[in-house]
């Protein structure tokens, strides 16, 4: 058993996780991917979330920093680390935020969508009614789209790409094409991309310090390659206008025009980060609204950090961008419905129950080098938490006290941070970072034990717990007792958007690697299913491939809400169509599965996608 070798008070202008990684020097925090998301070491300077109010020119002329406004009050941060403290003071500065990693959650379900004018053995019937998108645009923000596959490219062989934003790409201003004020990569604009297509590259791109022509027609600049693929074939389901197959693998809205934003991929990771994908919506609102253009976004990236139920800033400003324009936003509810990373314990309400004891065990794979979990309980319960190593031999209690603590226990450094409720969160949370002091942190199984405090009360007495997500971790650490409900990954988790879960439509059942929201009177996640198994799609070199995933099932309802978007707006049968109103009737006109009896539910909201039924 080991003793607290410091406390620390935490600044409540911060979230939890950022102020632990503050505490933390350089060599301690880089060993983890969560702690030093946004930080670059040779510089010393940080890429935060920032909520504010007021100007910020104010403070830069007493603090040198950078930063990037979106939407609302909200803002992209470049500091260096010594100087956050003298910013934080600023009354103007409201709230800070680790941008934190997001990862993917990597045609047959057109049919099974039902869309308006499709036969299943002809195909889409298209003639001057049919619904295909044309007059609006998605938005693909993701690892980018292969923009010389024919499926995104008009019959003349022009781009329907009106904008593409690399943000992988080191930044360079291009004077004539669209304006960059994101300091960020590259903006193609429709013109550049029909250039490259053409071989007609006489355009120059130059630096935005010096004139240097760092492209020219012998050699310019282009997007990156998509390597993954998920972006090119999440583009398809959106938006794939099948020319490669005649026709024959259309996506759902094959008119529709597109912006692509490729998310910039950190510390030669496999994840991007909230601060990007902030960046990349702020981009696609603006860019659109200014055309006056319908948008639908699809967003099939997401994150296991966080209380899960639309608090943390990314989330907040979800809601806030949607009061920006004609837009709604469709987002994936990941792959987290089986891999043993959430748990949950319900004990009811009372106020007696000072005899409760409960134990939660998760088990840690060999090879994990860093880990995290976070527990959420509501304020007004008591409770007490006692972490025990494998074997139980050596365990630490939590202080009751809100601030970071640092423990040594099984041959690792365990970072606790304790923070009580913000002006944006109601919850008490905990945030354990686990550090090994040789190669790994020891394998074996944790226990975290929870017992009511005799002095204290139960009121709502409900607790979460998250470890990382399956892509970021081994696939064998997991919750010896996990919950599949609540397994929804952040952003989905926001009231304004439509989250998707996944079923394969081939036997109309929900998939269960899907993940899972909760229902209940006032605020019920997912919105609706589409199809996520075996899905065929484009794929980078002009091909198409076959994918499974609730990536796969997000763009299907993107690509819907073009249609109805068109139907709305640009054919002006309603010009209200769109935000909270075109979700209100997808709810109406989904289809019920057969294995369910009551909707909305925690698997698949109101049902599946079907959009017919909307007419």
């Amino acid at each position: 058993m080991l003793s607290i070798t410091e406390i620390e008070p935490i600044n409540q202008k911060l979230n939890p996780a950022l102020a632990l990684s503050l505490s933390l020097d350089d060599t301690k925090r880089m060993e983890s991917p969560w702690l030093r998301s946004g930080f670059s070491p040779d510089i010393n300077t940080w890429k935060l979330i920032l909520f504010y109010n007021g100007s910020l020119e104010e403070i830069q002329k007493e603090i040198p920093f950078s930063f990037i406004p979106l939407l609302g009050n909200f803002a992209i941060l470049f500091i260096q680390e010594k100087y956050l403290p003298a910013f934080l003071a600023y009354p103007q500065v409201l709230y800070v935020e680790l941008s934190r990693p997001i990862y993917e959650n990597a045609l047959t379900g057109i049919a099974s969508s039902c869309l308006p004018d499709y036969n299943i053995i002809t195909g889409r019937n298209v003639n001057e009614t049919t619904l295909t998108g044309k007059g609006t645009v998605i938005a693909i923000l993701d690892s980018g789209v292969d923009y010389t596959h024919p499926d995104f490219r008009n019959t003349d062989g022009s781009t329907r790409i009106l904008a593409y934003w690399d943000q992988s790409l080191p930044f360079i201003h291009n004077h004539f094409s669209i304006n960059n004020p994101y300091n960020l990569g590259i903006i193609f604009s429709e013109e550049d991309l029909n250039q490259l297509l053409t071989g007609a590259n006489n355009f120059s791109f130059f630096d935005s310090s010096t004139p240097t022509a760092l492209g020219s027609a012998s050699e310019s600049l282009s997007p990156s390659e998509d390597s993954s693929g998920h972006g090119t074939h999440i583009a398809g389901i959106c938006a794939g206008n099948g020319r490669v197959s005649n026709g024959k693998n259309q996506g759902v809205a094959p008119e529709s025009s597109l912006i692509v934003v490729k998310l910039k991929n950190d510390a030669s990771s496999v994840y991007s980060d909230y601060a990007n994908l902030m960046m990349a919506v702020d981009f696609a609102v603006r860019f659109t609204n200014s055309l006056f253009l319908p948008l639908s976004i699809n967003i099939s990236y997401g994150s296991n950090d966080g209380s899960h139920t639309g608090n943390s800033l990314l989330e907040l400003f979800m809601e806030q961008v949607s009061f920006y324009g004609k837009n709604i936003i469709s987002v994936a509810t990941g792959n987290e419905g089986r891999t043993r990373r959430h748990a949950s314990l319900n004990i009811g309400s009372s106020l007696t129950k000072s005899s409760y004891k409960k134990s939660l065990s998760f088990t840690i794979a060999p090879g994990e080098r860093s880990l995290y979990l976070e527990i959420w309980q509501v304020f007004a319960d008591d409770f007490s938490y006692e972490l025990l190593a494998p074997s139980g031999s050596q365990s630490f209690t939590f202080p009751a006290t809100p601030g970071i603590y640092t423990y040594m226990i099984a041959d690792t450094t365990i970072y606790l941070t304790i923070n009580n409720p913000t002006p944006y969160q109601p919850f008490r949370q905990y945030f354990l970072s686990f550090s090994p002091n040789t190669s790994f942190i020891p394998s074996g199984t944790w226990t975290l034990r929870i017992t009511s405090i005799p002095t204290g009360k139960i009121v709502d007495g409900r607790l979460q717990f998250w470890l990382p997500s399956k892509d970021a971790t081994n696939s064998a650490t997991g919750f010896t007792t996990p919950s599949s409900d609540m397994t929804f990954t952040i952003p989905s988790t926001a009231s304004s958007v439509i989250s998707v879960s996944g079923y394969d439509s081939s036997l109309d059942i929900f998939a269960s690697f899907s993940g899972q929201g909760f229902s209940n009177t006032m605020y019920t996640k997912p919105d609706l299913c589409a199809p996520a198994v075996n899905i065929l799609s484009t794929a980078p070199g002009g091909g198409y491939t076959i994918q499974t995933g609730t990536s796969m099932a997000s763009p299907f309802v993107a690509g819907a809400a073009a249609l109805l978007m068109q139907y709305g707006i640009v054919q002006g049968n309603d010009p209200f169509l769109y935000g909270e109103k075109l979700k209100a009737y997808l709810w109406k006109s989904a289809r019920a599965l057969p294995a369910f009896s009551e909707y909305p539910n925690e698997k698949i909201g109101w049902g599946a996608l079907c959009v017919k039924n909307t007419f």
